[in-house]
């Protein structure tokens, strides 16, 4: 068995998963991006398919409505204009929908 990339959803970046770490791999188990620090639940094994089930400690990602690139964007651009280090395109984020964290995680 070979590494595998998967690609995070918080944030867009990929992570390898060491081929080894995949022969254990369940259902369930909890990933960590190497990128953003989100966690990453395993919903399925073939293929591989994770999804977000808490954000990254560094910030919050939003999605361009341009482009669709994934970015960080900073607590205090919260209410302004960002721009798409992509495509350049300048938005401003819809933060309602934008959830305290969660202490218990």
């Amino acid at each position: 068995m070979e590494d595998l990339e998967i690609v995070c959803p918080a944030c867009g970046e990929a992570s390898l998963v060491a081929a080894e770490d995949l022969e254990t791999l369940e259902v369930g188990d909890v990933l960590e991006c190497e990128a953003c620090g989100a966690y990453l639940e395993v919903v399925s094994l073939d293929p591989l398919e994770v999804e977000a089930v808490e954000e990254g400690l560094e910030g919050f990602f939003v999605d361009c409505p341009r482009c669709g690139h994934t970015f960080e964007v900073s607590e205090e651009e919260e209410g302004e204009a960002v721009q798409c280090p992509e495509c350049g395109f300048n938005f401003v984020p819809d933060w309602s929908e934008v959830e305290e964290e969660d202490e218990e995680w």
